[in-house]
């Protein structure tokens, strides 16, 4: 290092910029700014920006060191004296910087608004969920508990054969047909109060069907079961063969419900017993036979309401 160099760098003043002094220090060993990029290896307006303190055009703090350190060595400089009172330069520039970088006012609102919805938004989420496993553990059991009861009332119930009750139920019969007279005016009382025992539509009636007894008729004043024991105690007989499935009903002569079945296809029903006997069928067109004492009965005299019918079949003088 030259003496006037030296005396400079102890005893000049330090209150110059890092810049201003690095470039009297070029111009003092008569180098210009190309030849200082040249040997620094960097782009002329680099040095330039460092001559003239204009950090905002420089890259980081690291680099800028780096690059004053350099042109200090290259100009016979104090590396480390620099690089201090840079630090001391830079802070009004680190300011600036930190200043930009913090959000304007404006944008903080926004910013707390924002957070905020978000935070609404979450708690009205965990309440709604909160409130939905509430209700599950209140009235989960009692709504699974509803629907299989709503199940249950629409199942559907095949009558018992030997439920009388409910034969009564399906056939619409309230009461039980009232006992055979003794007279033969009796006959047709009997014949109408076993019409008005059965519980029918208004316009569906009872047919009788007369069938001739092989036995000789009864006086006046006696009854069927006189007749009957006079031809020798014979039973009138009940035949009805089915190619379906079809409810039937027999009450014979004594009120007694003596055939409550769901007949299958192919069954057969026999019955002997005192008669008159009162048939109901539930469905007709399954029905492939009908049979009072040994002869056919046509069942189309009979009339029939949705699919059923309802007569009742006795023995007539000849």
């Amino acid at each position: 290092m030259s003496e006037e160099g030296s005396a400079e760098n102890s005893n000049g003043p330090t209150t110059r910029l890092v810049g201003e002094q690095l470039r009297t220090a070029r111009e003092h060993h008569g180098m210009d700014r190309q030849d200082v990029a040249d040997q620094l290896h960097l782009r002329p307006s680099i040095i330039q920006a460092i001559e003239e303190s204009d950090y905002e055009a420089m890259p980081a703090d690291l680099f800028l060191k780096g690059y004053v350190r350099t042109y200090a060595r290259l100009t016979e400089q104090d590396g480390d004296d620099l690089i201090a009172r840079l630090d001391r330069e830079l802070e009004p520039y680190r300011e600036r910087q930190e200043a930009q970088q913090e959000p304007s006012p404006t944008e903080i609102i926004r910013q707390k608004k924002i957070r905020r919805r978000r935070i609404g938004g979450m708690t009205i989420a965990a309440l709604a969920v909160l409130l939905l496993g509430w209700v599950l553990y209140e009235y989960g059991p009692w709504v699974v508990d509803s629907a299989v009861e709503a199940v249950g009332e629409v199942e559907f119930e095949v009558p018992d054969a030997d439920s009388g009750s409910e034969a009564d139920a399906e056939s619409g019969s309230d009461s039980e047909p009232e006992p055979a007279s003794a007279t033969d005016e009796g006959d047709t009382t009997e014949a109408g109060s076993s019409e008005a025992g059965m519980d029918t539509d208004p316009a569906f009636s009872t047919p009788v069907a007369q069938v001739e007894s092989p036995g000789a008729a009864p006086p006046n004043g006696g009854s069927r079961m006189d007749a009957a024991g006079q031809a020798g105690g014979r039973q009138s007989s009940l035949t009805i063969t089915f190619d379906g499935a079809c409810w039937v009903e027999v009450v014979n002569g004594n009120g007694e419900r003596v055939v409550v079945t769901l007949a299958q296809e192919g069954e057969t029903v026999d019955y002997e017993g005192p008669a008159p006997f009162e048939v109901l069928l539930g469905n007709v067109d399954a029905v492939a036979s009908v049979r009072f004492m040994g002869e056919a009965v046509d069942l189309e005299q009979y009339p029939v309401n949705a699919g059923r019918t309802q007569f009742v079949l006795d023995t007539a003088n000849g």
